[in-house]
């Protein structure tokens, strides 16, 4: 419930609105009056009023200085102005000077209430948005005091390969983090992924919120097992559940509190998330065990907002039937990203899984022909020929396909090759970013999601929502804010265009969440930028 104040010297028409209009079916618990700004003053410094109603002409001081006085002292209380025909240009200024809007007297009753009805549905967003300001600010103290640093960091260099799997090496770290496990102990990797956010955030917010969705996930999902919660390099939000010997793993429970978690993210944390479950794998094996989950999640496009069991999937992945192929597209896009150290770890996984069940070279030729034609892809996205970089005889080795090492061994070198020559060169956008780029560009006046792009690059939202801020640093949010923001620069410097019609045709319905929007991305309101860039 809100508090409205309504100032006019005019007591009829201070009444005219306070009681002759019904207000019961707003969300109002007082309606104030004041018969002057100094009064009005008087009753701002003595309890909270969420929305101002005020005549702009009045004999001591006009509303125009009253709404500047707000501005300074309760800048989130929104101002509702009243102007007579004759003194017009008193609306204009009004506007300019942030009113949310205004309304002509006579006042018809049905138009103030539906000024105001907008106005508290905005001042309820804008509190919403407060409660997650502070909600980000609570839980970023926690990240910053409580992070189990060693612990993390020790899970992202094994899953990165970046720790030696010896079973002796692998106990001693063990024994040091006191985790409860030995060489060779089994693990239970979940993918918690981020599908959609329901309010806005910047790059810096959604990490700060993904640590808290990560804790909370901790409280909820360990039950008896120990384990641990972390974000590996690439962004991606795990739950690694230890499985000691002497634990027994009721996997049906697990199932069950991930669906209650998800269900409590939405309410708790504005999100939805998908819970992957993936098949106990010892820890020498967790990285493959988790590019399972992740190539599940990547392909999933059809079941948003769900749990979703991937033992079975990824125990056929892990043992791999003969002939079994691995992701070509995934490692098209990680050469893209220049990561062919990655591409090369799990040639390194397959190779090891071919050579263990004995395939056939009939196998082996097919996944040669599949890299061979990944290459050729790869350098011609890189702008690279890749007869400048290969010989003919490189390209077409006919011992490549002898055995899963020779085909390891000429994979890895040309992979390198390919990277060393497109180094030097400013590489482009990733194909989905790219064409991600040119939906925002096309659409920006429309009401544009996650799930929309997404739906558009044939991605996963959240997948997508990965690779967006690792190419640029940015949320999709923000980004799309910044390239309206940029389109209403051009248009304000080179058309004659209205201002309200520029932040409409942008998107934004609410004239003052623009401006603001505006004035914090430039330093500038709308109309001072334009008076300084304004084209002669």
């Amino acid at each position: 419930m809100y508090n409205m104040l309504v100032v006019d010297d005019e007591i009829y028409a201070l009444k005219g609105i306070t009681q002759g209009i019904d207000w019961s079916d707003q969300p109002l618990s007082a309606i104030l009056e004041a018969g002057s700004v100094k009064s009005a003053m008087e009753i701002m410094e003595r309890q909270p009023v969420d929305l101002v109603i005020s005549d702009i002409e009045m004999q001591e001081t006009n509303g125009l200085q009253l709404l500047r006085w707000i501005h300074e002292r309760f800048p989130h209380t929104l101002v509702v102005f009243l102007t007579g025909h004759a003194r017009f240009e008193y609306a204009r200024e009004a506007l300019q000077l942030g009113c949310f809007d205004y309304a002509l007297k006579p006042i018809d009753h049905d138009l103030l209430k539906e000024i105001v009805a907008r106005a508290l549905k905005e001042i309820q967003e804008q509190k919403k948005r407060e409660n997650v300001e502070a909600l980000i600010e609570q839980h970023l103290l926690q990240w910053k005091n409580r992070l189990p640093v060693l612990v993390e960091r020790f899970w992202q260099d094994l899953i990165a390969g970046r720790i030696s799997l010896q079973p002796e090496r692998l106990n001693r770290q063990f024994e040091l983090y006191d985790i409860p496990l030995k060489a060779g102990g089994r693990v239970l990797p979940l993918l918690l992924s981020i599908e959609h956010w329901s309010v806005d955030m910047s790059a810096r917010d959604e990490t700060i919120m993904e640590y808290a969705i990560r804790k909370a996930a901790a409280d909820i999902l360990f039950g008896e097992l120990p384990g641990v919660v972390l974000q590996d390099s690439g962004g991606l939000n795990l739950i690694l559940l230890y499985c000691p010997e002497d634990l027994a793993l009721d996997r049906a429970e697990l199932l069950k509190r991930c669906r209650q978690f998800m269900t409590a993210s939405e309410g708790s944390f504005h999100c939805q998330i998908s819970c992957y479950v993936g098949s106990p794998a010892p820890a020498e094996e967790l990285s493959g065990a988790i590019d399972r989950l992740l190539q599940t999640e990547r392909t999933n496009v059809s079941s948003p907002q769900s749990v979703i069991d991937a033992a079975l999937a990824s125990d056929a992945a892990a043992t791999g039937g003969a002939g079994a192929m691995p992701n070509l597209a995934e490692w098209g896009e990680l050469l893209d990203q220049g990561l062919q150290d990655e591409v090369i770890r799990q040639l390194e996984q397959t190779t090891r899984r071919l050579q263990d069940e004995m395939t056939s070279r009939e196998t082996l030729e097919q996944l040669y022909y599949g890299l061979l034609h990944l290459f050729y892809q790869t350098a011609h996205r890189k702008g690279v020929s890749v007869y400048e970089v290969l010989t003919v005889q490189e390209l077409n080795d006919p011992q490549a396909s002898r055995s899963p090492q020779h085909l390891l061994a000429w994979a890895a070198r040309l992979a390198s090759k390919i990277a060393e020559e497109s180094e030097g060169r400013q590489r482009d956008s990733s194909p989905i970013i790219a064409k991600a780029y040119a939906y925002i560009q096309d659409n920006l006046q429309r009401d544009l999601t996650r799930d929309d792009i997404a739906a558009v690059v044939s991605r996963n939202p959240a997948y997508l929502s990965r690779l967006f801020r690792k190419e640029t640093g940015l949320s999709l949010s923000e980004y799309i804010t910044q390239q309206r923001i940029e389109q209403a620069k051009k248009l304000l410097a080179e058309t004659d265009d209205k201002i309200s019609s520029i932040a409409e045709g942008l998107g934004y319905l609410h004239f003052s969440y623009f401006a603001k929007l505006f004035r914090k991305l430039t330093g500038l309101t709308p109309q001072d930028y334009r008076k300084k860039y304004r084209a002669p």
